[in-house]
Formats: C-alpha cells, sequence, structure tokens
C-alpha cells in the first residue's frame, strides 16, 4: 500500500472515531450544563428561608481524637488538622467530606463543646456538592444568639453591590449529640468568585487575624507562591503622598466604589471587628481581567454594638484611614452613607425580615426542645431596637455637614455655638454682659453640688491643638476630696491640668490635645464642677489653634472602638 492508500485510511479511521466520540461528548457537555443548572438551583433554594435543614455528621472514633485535641488559635496561625466524615440530611448521604474545626480568639470551642466546623464537599468525592455548595462553614453563633445577624447583615452588604459569602441555618447532630441550631454560610472558594466576578481566575487573598494590606497574605484561592504585586501596588498607592496621584494610583488597582460602599455599610452595622476599625475579618479578590482588588467582609456576627456609634469612628485599616484623610474620597465616603441609608438600610423592611427569620429559627428550636430558645424573643427585640436606633442616629449625624474646621492665616479658628448641659446637679446657667469682656456665659452652683459646661465642638483632622480662652471665678469650691473641683476646659472627657478655684479676675486658660484620628469631631466643654460658686466664661476668647510638632501618644479626641 502507497502512502496515498496509508494517508487515506487513516482520515477515514479518524472520521470514524470522531464520529464515534462526538455524541459520547455533547452528552458530557449536557450533562455537565445539566449539573451547573441543578446546582444554581439548589444554591438559590437553600438561601430562601425555606425550612431549617437537620444535619447529621458522622465521624470515626479516630475522627473525633483528632478533633479533640485541636486548640482554639488565631485565623491562619492556628493549625487545624483535617478529618473524614459523612454528613446526612435525610436520605442524602455525602461520604467523604473533609472536615475542620474553625473559629478564631471569640469564636473557637473546643470538639467536647459546640465546636464550628468547616465542610470540603469535593476533595475525596469529585464533583460532589451540598446544595450547590463545595465548600462551607457551620458557624456556632456563640457571639451571636440571635443566630440571624450573619444572614441579615450578608443580605445588606449584597443589596449595597459588596459581594459576600450567603447564609442561613441549620441544626446540626454530630454522631448522635444534638448541638442545637447553627449559621450555615457559603465558603470562599472558586465557585463564590466565579458568582460575583466576570473573570473568576484571579487570586482570593485571606486577611488572616488582625492583618492589613500592607503584611504578606493567605490565599484561599490561587497562586501560593505569588510574588503579590497585585497587593503591593495597593500599598504603593496608599503610601502616596500627593493626594491627587493617589487618587489616581488608588482608581487603578482598587475598586474604590465598592470599598466606599463596604465601607459605609460597616459602619452602618457598626462592625466594630470588621476591616475598616479592627483590620479583621476580610478577603481581598484580585481580578485579572479589570486589574483591580475588591475587599470583601466577611464574620459578621457582633453587629449593632453601638447604635449610636460615629459615622467616623476611628478606621484602623489603612485603605479606610487614607479615605478618610482624602478630601474627595471622604467626601464620597459620607455621601455613600447618605444613599445606603436611604436605598438599603430601611428600618421597618429589616426589622420585619428579622421578626419573619426570627419565627423560622425559633419554631424550630422549640420543636427540638434546645435551651437557646428561653429568652429567644427577648434578644429579637433588642436586636430590632438596636438596628431602629442605629438608623436614627444615622440621620442625626448625617443633618449636619462634616467637614474640618478651616484656620484662618494666623492659625487660628473661633468657637461658635456653644450650647449649656447638665451633667450632676442643678447648675445654673445665664448668658451675662460685661464691660470688661464681651460675649460671656455665667455657670453658679445656687443649689450646691453640681456639674455643668457650656458646651460646642468641630471637626479637626489628624494634629496636635490648643484651645485657649479667658474665665472669672467667684466662691469656686469643690466638694470635699474632688481633686478635679473647679472651672476650666475640658476636651473629649479629658480636663485641663489646673482647675480654678476661689475668687479671682479674669485670667487665661489654655489646654492643649491631640487628634490621633485622621478626623475626629471634638467637643469643647467650658465647665464649672463645685459644691459651691459661680464661674463666667468670656466665649469670644475662646479659639483653637493649630500647633506644630509631633502628634503626642496619651491623650485627645479619638473615634470609639464599639
Amino acid at each position: 500500500m502507497n502512502s496515498f492508500h496509508w494517508m487515506r485510511a487513516a482520515l477515514m479511521l479518524a472520521a470514524v472515531l470522531c464520529v464515534g466520540w462526538m455524541p459520547a461528548m455533547a452528552k458530557d457537555k449536557k450533562s455537565s450544563a445539566k449539573a451547573v443548572k441543578q446546582d444554581n438551583a439548589e444554591y438559590t433554594a437553600l438561601f430562601s428561608n425555606g425550612p431549617i435543614l437537620k444535619l447529621k455528621l458522622i465521624l470515626s472514633t479516630n475522627a473525633m481524637e483528632t478533633l479533640s485535641k485541636v486548640q482554639g488559635g488565631f485565623g491562619t496561625s492556628s493549625t487545624r488538622e483535617n478529618v473524614v466524615g459523612t454528613l446526612q440530611e435525610g436520605d442524602r448521604v455525602y461520604n467523604g467530606v473533609q472536615v475542620h474545626l474553625k473559629g478564631a480568639a471569640g469564636s473557637f470551642r473546643p470538639f467536647l463543646d459546640k465546636p464550628a466546623f468547616t465542610l470540603a464537599f469535593d476533595k475525596y468525592v469529585k464533583s460532589q456538592r451540598f446544595h450547590g455548595l463545595r465548600k462551607l462553614s457551620l458557624n456556632n453563633s456563640v457571639q451571636d444568639p440571635t443566630f440571624l445577624s450573619e444572614q441579615i447583615c450578608r443580605e445588606l452588604f449584597l443589596e449595597s453591590g459588596v459581594p459576600v459569602p450567603r447564609a442561613t441555618q441549620a441544626r446540626l447532630e454530630v454522631n448522635g449529640r444534638d448541638l442545637g441550631m447553627y449559621v450555615l454560610v457559603e465558603g470562599w472558594d472558586r465557585d463564590f468568585v466565579s458568582r460575583h466576578f466576570q473573570d473568576p481566575s484571579g487570586t482570593l487573598y485571606d486577611g488572616g487575624f488582625v492583618r492589613d494590606v500592607t503584611e504578606t497574605l493567605g490565599v484561599n484561592v490561587g497562586n501560593e507562591k505569588s510574588d503579590q504585586a497585585d497587593r503591593k501596588q495597593l500599598v504603593a498607592a496608599l503610601d502616596e503622598p500627593d493626594p491627587a496621584k493617589k487618587l489616581e494610583a488608588l482608581r487603578k488597582i482598587l475598586d474604590v466604589d465598592r470599598f466606599l460602599s463596604l465601607m459605609a455599610m460597616e459602619v452602618i452595622v457598626w462592625d466594630w471587628d470588621g476591616y475598616p476599625m479592627n483590620r479583621n475579618n476580610w478577603r481581598l479578590y484580585s481580578e485579572p481581567a479589570s486589574g483591580k482588588l475588591t475587599l470583601m467582609p466577611h464574620g459578621m456576627d457582633q453587629m449593632f454594638w453601638s447604635p449610636e456609634g460615629s459615622i467616623l469612628p476611628r478606621m484602623q485599616g489603612r485603605i479606610a484611614e487614607e479615605v478618610i484623610k482624602h478630601p474627595e474620597l471622604r467626601r464620597a465616603y459620607i455621601e455613600r452613607l447618605k444613599t445606603l441609608r436611604t436605598r438599603v438600610f430601611d428600618v421597618a423592611r429589616i426589622t420585619n425580615r428579622v421578626q419573619l427569620i426570627a419565627d423560622r429559627i425559633q419554631a424550630e428550636m422549640v420543636n427540638g426542645k434546645h435551651a437557646e430558645s428561653a429568652g429567644y424573643p427577648a434578644l429579637i427585640a433588642a436586636l430590632k431596637s438596636s438596628i431602629a436606633r442605629r438608623g436614627a442616629s444615622l440621620d442625626r449625624q448625617l443633618e449636619h455637614p462634616i467637614e474640618p474646621a478651616v484656620f484662618d492665616t494666623n492659625g487660628l479658628v473661633t468657637l461658635k455655638d456653644w450650647k449649656p448641659k447638665t451633667i450632676f446637679g442643678a447648675p445654673s446657667f445665664s448668658p451675662t454682659n460685661s464691660p470688661q469682656a464681651g460675649r460671656t456665659v455665667r455657670i453658679a452652683a445656687d443649689d450646691g453640688s453640681c456639674i455643668g459646661g457650656w458646651n460646642t465642638g468641630l471637626w479637626l483632622e489628624h494634629g496636635r491643638y490648643s484651645v485657649v480662652g479667658r474665665v472669672k471665678v467667684s466662691g469656686v469650691q469643690p466638694d470635699p476630696g474632688d481633686s478635679r473641683g473647679g472651672a476650666g476646659l475640658q476636651v473629649l472627657g479629658e480636663r485641663g491640668e489646673k482647675p480654678i478655684l476661689g475668687t479671682s479676675d479674669w485670667q487665661p486658660i489654655e489646654f492643649e490635645f491631640f487628634v490621633r484620628d485622621a478626623l475626629a469631631e471634638v467637643p469643647i466643654v467650658a465647665q464649672l464642677r463645685a459644691a459651691d460658686g459661680e464661674a463666667w466664661f468670656d466665649l469670644d476668647s475662646f479659639r483653637i489653634r493649630k500647633l506644630a510638632g509631633p502628634v503626642g501618644p496619651e491623650r485627645g479626641p479619638r473615634g470609639p472602638r464599639r
């Protein structure tokens, strides 16, 4: 047979083989598409407030012994050995499930208590999914006895355009031991990335325990041995001293719009343990197609702790800190707060949803006769009250402009809008006129021991300052043993070193303080703390002076932590 015939025979054989394989390939492709559709349908149903799942985790004696040895730790610094178990949900059985204990400083519980778990379904059984998930967490919710903060807050972040794993509830039994209610949370994996980003081929970084973008990060998904050049580019943008160049550099590497929404929503729900306020509980995705990084929240079981918390709290996350320092980004952040308060943080809608989910949870608790149901309605009432108070607090704070004080060419700004306030007892307040002073105010202990002051405040940027003014006293006597008694100045709860006692004509008073945050609201109080006597303050004399030199480490206004 010549070469022509050999070639012809080879082509015919290839054609036969292709014809034989094509139906099989088409069938495989069709089956794969059907599986993806089924996974997506189950995923959607899982987080649609259907019946609470009842799960049974079955572990071997060796697996239980291994998990019993696990000690608490801090994020990725702790070693958590994996074991293999079986998960049952009704008549559905998931074999070869990888199991390890999870939780950090506040949430970790040992295996014989009420541990939290991470389950992976496809490590040993290829393509195995649990309601469309290849990975999930079962959180013990020991820091949230309502079992619904995670779900509610994650829904709010998603409405705000910030990617975040979803949450629901499940009841868990381990080797016959009923552990009660858990919060089931979608895992951080490639499937999650695919649901929220057009290009899922990038790197998902793990923020770890109280770490910032300035440090080398762990990796949940992607190349663990990369040089993290994208993260380093972000740090370089944050380090840029020129405001215009900083903004340009940040917009190239960071999804600034999503970060503003994340930062605003973290403050709205008062996530004191999140990235902006504590550099904790976060992930960072690097998307190759866009070339940008997206920061996402994690761990939302301690929300609404401070319903009256400042909308400009102390920012410890480096990106959040730079947003507050930068005038244009700060204004954008405030505008984003207003937008999300109006469009997303609808108190009536949220509290109604809280009650809907709570009814579902409590019904399961009662049916299961769990001790967790005791006092549960009171917990839900307290949460709804905190949400309502947070809404009212946001409205009060957003009512007035938030702009740093403008100093004149001499480095001074005049204090205005003084208002009286009683702290203790019954001090009397009155405006007066004096030939030796301009506009003055009086505080008197006419009815015995009291604490009262004339109050004002202003927004100040990071720096060193002093407040100066004039005071006159007559017959001022402190309560016995009160070393802080007298007339003087107070800045954010800190009084001047030498309060003025007795009787004296007009004299200067001064108080030096520091603002360590990027921007802080600084309350100023001209105060009388006495058992007897009266004091006059010359309001026209009060000024804030901006001082040169480093910011001291000890005292000065801070944003609240919680």
